[in-house]
């Protein structure tokens, strides 16, 4: 796609494209627009969940599946424009997250960020890092 891409385009391509060029630029976005897509990307999912019966375990735990994913999306990219914020803007509470490798840490983004840039893609903690890289290796 490109940044011309209806829908997804301007919503998803132009942010990503606009990132890798000025690492930056997230920080100067408000919540909306820093959360915005994901917001809207997660709505049939939780849409779905929320029209689940909760008759029985299958359904239960398939509804907090849908919803515990649906959470780990909505917040990813707030947690990687924190990764990109300077630390004095960081609320405390995230320092000690990201110090604790709960919540991605500048360190561990900037990697992504260095060249050949092709590995640590992770943006929300950087959990999946090591799989994907290894993952991304094996294809070469």
């Amino acid at each position: 796609g490109s940044i011309h891409t209806p829908v997804i385009g301007p919503a998803f391509i132009r942010p990503f494209r606009e990132h890798h060029f000025d690492p930056t630029a997230i920080t100067r976005h408000d919540f909306v627009e820093t959360n915005g897509s994901n917001c809207l990307a997660c709505s049939p999912l939780l849409i779905s969940a929320s029209l689940m019966p909760l008759d029985s375990g299958y359904w239960i735990a398939a509804q907090s599946f849908m919803l515990f994913t649906a959470l780990g999306v909505l917040a990813t990219n707030q947690c990687h424009k924190w990764a990109h914020t300077d630390e004095a803007q960081v609320p405390a509470p995230v320092r000690w997250a990201q110090c604790a490798g709960l919540v991605l840490s500048p360190e561990h983004h900037r990697l992504h960020h260095t060249a050949p840039f092709d590995s640590h893609f992770c943006t929300s903690n950087g959990w999946l890092n090591g799989s994907l890289n290894r993952l991304l290796r094996a294809r070469r």
